[in-house]
């Protein structure tokens, strides 16, 4: 089982009390390690123990390593160490003697030096774990270690490959987002597609968010909805490299069968952007619309959207309960997108789906990232 990301609150606040005072100055370079590296670490070939990392904002970390002795018996090494450059140098205790919350007042507390230990970001999901311990188990040694977890949001050093970063977030409101329908016939009948855009809470167990949804019947095999926006103020007439983040909330459970697909795995997000706006026009070929952009089809992107992922959550279809309302992130980190900004020095972003389930699909998108860098 891998190692849990929960730190008993108590020990910690008492842990962060007792650290020395360190008088070593504090970096103030902190190129290469920034908040966004911060999460769990481990090594595959020993899933059970690892490191959680969490970067600070006056140049420090805090690391915690959650291990075993020799013996099998649980080991919480916990330390702030300092950013050098692509290096993490820190000293390392080891706690004893608490007890639970309710028999806190009976624990002997002790901070025991364990050692010191240096963790070298090689990339933005390795890294090497080196350590000189007095303990008797450890001694000396290194550990390839890998990221396992990162926080909702960060993408590893952004800041260096984006130089304008966007962040809509429809808690505020629509963010001057609209709708795009299309893949049917330019006089479809409301009733049949149900189609539908609007701001609004999102059901129980999320009733906590809020935002845009989506909805439609797809009554013609194929049905595409989509939001867009315009993003204004760049260099005119300039290529952008683009990448785009989006949350969607769904309760569409996997692995379930629809006509034409399934609800979840037949029914593709898309994000992109476009040098012109994105709009259903209607085709003089047989009177249907169709998006003005490569949108591609349904599980192929197009030059102007990628696929970043579908609609399936992490629940099944096969336990034939409903399935509830859940959070899911898709990203098109690694799938380059790049667009030239118009006369005007703006450029279309947008976030939907293209549905291949012949059946009624809705969903929310709570917010969408935008990254932005001129390419030369």
């Amino acid at each position: 089982m891998l190692f849990r990301y929960i730190i008993n609150t108590m020990i910690f606040m008492v842990f962060l009390a007792i650290l020395p005072a360190h008088a070593q100055h504090i970096p103030t370079n902190l190129h290469g390690i920034r908040a966004d590296f911060s999460g769990n670490w481990f090594n595959p070939d020993q899933s059970g123990h690892g490191l959680q990392l969490e970067v600070l904002d006056d140049g420090r970390a805090v690391i915690a390593w959650y291990t075993f002795d020799r013996d099998g018996n649980p080991l919480w090494l916990f330390g702030t160490g300092y950013l050098q450059d692509l290096q993490i140098d820190a000293e390392l205790t080891e706690l004893t003697g608490g007890r639970p919350p309710a028999l806190w007042n009976e624990a002997d507390l002790s901070a025991i030096p364990w050692g010191q230990i240096e963790l070298e970001l090689d990339t933005c999901n390795t890294a090497i774990l080196r350590w000189d311990s007095v303990h008797p188990d450890f001694g000396s040694g290194e550990l390839l270690l890998k990221r396992l977890t990162r926080l909702q949001g960060m993408r590893c050093n952004s800041d260096e490959f984006f130089s304008r970063q966007f962040r809509y977030s429809f808690e505020r409101g629509t963010e001057g987002f609209s709708a795009v329908f299309a893949d049917l016939p330019a006089n479809y009948d409301q009733a049949t597609y149900q189609l539908d855009f609007r701001r609004e809470p999102v059901p129980p167990p999320l009733q906590g968010f809020t935002g845009i949804r989506l909805s439609g019947q797809n009554s013609s095999d194929d049905l595409a909805m989509l939001i867009k926006t315009p993003v204004q103020g760049l260099l005119p007439d300039k290529l952008y490299r683009v990448e785009l983040d989006a949350e969607l909330i769904t309760d569409t459970p996997h692995s379930c069968s629809g006509a034409g697909g399934a609800p979840g795995e037949s029914v593709y997000v898309k994000l992109g952007a476009a040098s012109t706006e994105p709009l259903a026009v209607i085709d003089p070929t047989d009177q249907w619309l169709r998006l003005n952009i490569d949108f591609g089809n349904q599980s192929t992107g197009g030059a102007d959207a990628r696929v970043a992922g579908n609609l399936a959550n992490r629940q099944s279809c096969e336990n034939g309960l409903p399935a509830d309302w859940e959070l899911k992130k898709v990203t098109t980190e690694g799938q380059t997108i790049i667009r030239q900004s118009d006369s005007n020095g703006t450029l279309w972003v947008f976030a939907g789906t293209d549905s291949a389930f012949e059946g009624f699909t809705r969903y929310y998108i709570v917010s969408l990232t935008v990254r932005l860098e001129a390419y030369n």
